[in-house]
């Protein structure tokens, strides 16, 4: 089958299931009390800077021909008095709460028109939703992987030195945090989704595949200039609303087959950062980020986080919709989305994303704020 015949199943597969049911300004408000927020932290940083998927884009599939969008309601209802950004949630996403962690504005979509300047010298944001870290997962959407996210971060670096000269820009680069987050949409709407990949690799080769992506990318972004790099394992695939309700079989809780490659992709993505890059990163910092923990220990604890309601998402009936399914005519939607684990049928809260982030910061701060590697 040609790419562009591949790319047209996959876009049909989406769409079918989405019908399958009828930033300047530091923020610092809202903090969770038992997360230590350093003041001065912006000592050890310049800025943040963000590659990834729909779990961190702030709007950068807005300005692209895709089917995977979210600025329209109720995405936003929660954000900023209501505005539908992009962000695949009913507020804020991971990458809002890092930022304001660490005292800085949003960092913008590079895609937006206000992405120039002054205002892309404390971060940018590169992701760009149902990406992966497979290309071939975004070509199927029409967004943009990590390969175009590499082309605007070089842009972005041109721009930064122009601004400020090479001295400063250096810096801004080298001190700058950079984030990866990405790597469900490979399989949740690529790899189960596409019989030509599932024929070519079984899910220990898929695993190894893009594990070698993974090392590429990371291993890029330090040559050309990235010093302080967190990289976020998987989630619990089998514990998406949408996961459960195609591959469930009828039972309601986690899919166990995928929650068990999410957790055998993570160790060998642990494995490859701390024994295979992190040797060969002098001056850098490094460090893997598990997510799968967190979440799932909301999804079996969930009294312990306030939250009630972790099968179904908030959006409509919660258990299919999200992007364009995932709208104000939706029948269903609920009232308080503080006690949802997950928004729509793929995407976390801002409730939960806020627990998720402060456990993130928590793992990272004392390698980000420690020695570099020697």
């Amino acid at each position: 089958m040609a790419l562009s015949s591949r790319a047209a199943l996959m876009i049909r597969s989406f769409l079918v299931l989405l019908s399958s049911v009828a930033v300047l300004g530091t923020r610092r408000a809202g903090f969770f009390n038992n997360t230590k927020i350093p003041d001065n932290y912006r000592q050890y940083t310049a800025g943040v800077v963000i590659f990834g998927d729909s779990t961190v884009d702030v709007g950068n599939n807005n300005h692209l021909v895709t089917v995977v969008k979210s600025n329209f309601k109720p995405y936003g209802r929660s954000f900023q008095g209501g505005k539908s950004t992009g962000r695949f949630c009913d507020g804020k996403i991971t990458s809002d709460r890092i930022t304001e962690i660490i005292g800085y504005p949003y960092g913008l979509p590079y895609l937006s028109p206000e992405a120039h300047g002054p205002a892309i010298l404390t971060g940018i944001n590169f992701a760009s939703s149902a990406s992966g870290w497979y290309d071939g997962t975004a070509r199927n959407f029409n967004v943009k992987g990590l390969t175009d996210q590499f082309v605007w971060y070089k842009n972005w670096k041109a721009e930064v030195l122009s601004l400020v000269g090479p001295e400063k820009g250096n810096f801004i680069i080298s001190t700058s945090l950079y984030i990866f987050s990405t790597g469900a949409n490979d399989w949740v709407n690529n790899y189960y989704l596409n019989p030509v990949l599932m024929k070519k690799y079984n899910t220990d080769e898929y695993i190894t595949f893009l594990i070698g992506l993974a090392r590429g990318y990371i291993q890029e972004l330090y040559d050309l200039g990235g010093r302080n790099i967190a990289v976020l394992g998987l989630p619990p695939l089998g514990c998406l609303p949408s996961q459960i309700t195609l591959h469930g079989k009828g039972n309601q809780g986690c899919v166990e087959d995928y929650n068990a490659v999410s957790r055998k992709f993570n160790d060998q993505l642990k494995n490859v950062i701390n024994n295979e890059l992190k040797p060969k990163f002098s001056g850098g910092r490094l460090i893997y980020i598990d997510i799968y923990t967190t979440l799932y220990a909301i999804r079996t604890n969930s009294s312990a986080y306030g939250i009630t309601e972790v099968r179904t998402g908030c959006c409509g009936t919660g258990v299919i919709e999200t992007a364009i399914a995932c709208n104000q005519a939706s029948i269903g939607t609920c009232e308080d989305a503080n006690s949802y684990l997950w928004w729509d049928s793929f995407h976390p809260t801002e409730h939960a994303y806020n627990i998720l982030a402060d456990d993130l910061f928590n793992q990272a701060e004392a390698t980000l704020r420690g020695p570099a590697h020697p």
